[in-house]
């Protein structure tokens, strides 16, 4: 398995998902509630536009259910309300739910930025199925980005050691940084060298072991692929696989296994990344402070955004008002010319890997 293809792969996080239902029906909302809660949704309620922008101050939900016609505030004035003001939403799926069964409605309403259209009366299977799709959509995208990212990573390293720009102790510690496990293996496919990272995903036993120096995968169904893969790495110059290695629990880990030709050194090497996608990276915020002139509390928030820390957890933790939050997060979208939380993400780990090498 490529990178690619592991990044089109289903990749439903393990972390119950947050509805937002937003529907000035007693009845209907409390069918529709009853319906998501069974389906093991977390659901957050709205009477209409109002309150949901109320709830939205608090929470930030996986996806949001819509009526259009509400009193005070309908579903059409909502959206467009979260799409001026909110850019942290962006990325959440806004899905309208209505009577208002006319093609030209339905037309209208995807042309104003509906991800979806679920028309009244509600066939509950075609309500699941819908979100189900969304938020896999979204997680797909969040992985293929993390498997971009990865193979940016990879190449800058590979590049750095092999013109002997940094030290072996000076990668392992940049990778920390990062929440990447690093193995050098020598031409034996003994393992010479681990970082911290590296050290606690063998901790954990689960997906992965180190018997005599040497790296296993604990589960038979991937074991003998990842010796398959290690000896063909080590045979050929410039040989890269990536290859996914199953665990009892969570997602299966993602290794990409690579030759490297070390300086001053005649024999080969293979140096083996491993990402867990249940892991979010950690970065200091001393080392986020400096860029783009961030002050010490969106670097903080940037920090913790990195983290994959959803923004009522960040306000819990920091002790301030959900709209503190927000305001810090649009000067970051600002300073760093990003429009959502994902892309904020990604610049900063970006960012931060050659901070973290040159250090």
């Amino acid at each position: 398995m490529n990178a690619d293809q592991f990044a089109t792969s289903d990749f439903e996080s393990g972390r119950q998902k947050t509805i937002l239902c937003v529907e000035d029906e007693t009845d209907l909302r409390s069918d529709i509630v009853e319906e998501l809660v069974s389906a093991g949704y977390r659901v957050i309620e709205a009477g209409n536009g109002r309150e949901a922008l109320l709830e939205l101050e608090a929470a930030r939900p996986d996806l949001i259910l819509c009526d259009i016609t509400m009193p005070e505030l309908g579903g059409y004035e909502l959206m467009a309300r979260l799409r001026a003001d909110r850019p942290d939403l962006a990325e959440v799926p806004f899905v309208f739910l209505t009577a208002l069964a006319d093609r030209v409605e339905v037309l209208n309403g995807k042309n104003a930025g509906a991800d979806d259209y679920l028309v009244k009366p509600v066939d509950f299977d075609d309500l699941l199925a819908t979100i189900k799709s969304r938020l896999r959509l979204v997680d797909r995208i969040r992985l293929s980005l993390l498997a971009d990212l990865q193979r940016e990573q990879q190449q800058l390293i590979e590049q750095a050691v092999r013109e002997g720009e940094i030290t072996l102790a000076a990668l392992a510690a940049a990778l920390d940084h990062v929440s990447i496990g690093i193995f050098l293996l020598d031409e034996t496919g003994e393992v010479r060298m681990t970082n911290e990272a590296g050290r606690h995903l063998i901790s954990e036993g689960d997906g992965l072991s180190l018997t005599a120096t040497r790296l296993y995968a604990r589960a038979a169904k991937t074991s003998q692929p990842l010796k398959s893969v290690l000896a063909a790495v080590l045979q050929e110059a410039g040989n890269s696989h990536t290859i996914a290695v199953e665990r009892e629990e969570g997602h299966p880990l993602v290794l990409q296994l690579s030759s490297i030709r070390l300086p001053d050194c005649n024999s080969p090497h293979a140096i083996v990344f491993v990402v867990d996608p249940d892991k979010q990276p950690y970065i200091s915020p001393e080392v986020l402070a400096p860029l783009f002139g961030c002050t010490a509390a969106e670097a903080k928030l940037a920090a913790a955004l990195v983290a994959g820390k959803r923004l009522e957890e960040i306000g819990e933790e920091f002790g301030v008002k959900p709209s503190t939050i927000t305001f810090h997060l649009q000067n970051l979208f600002q300073k760093t010319h990003t429009h959502r939380q994902t892309d904020l993400v990604a610049l900063l780990i970006r960012a931060t890997v050659p901070l973290s090498l040159s250090n």
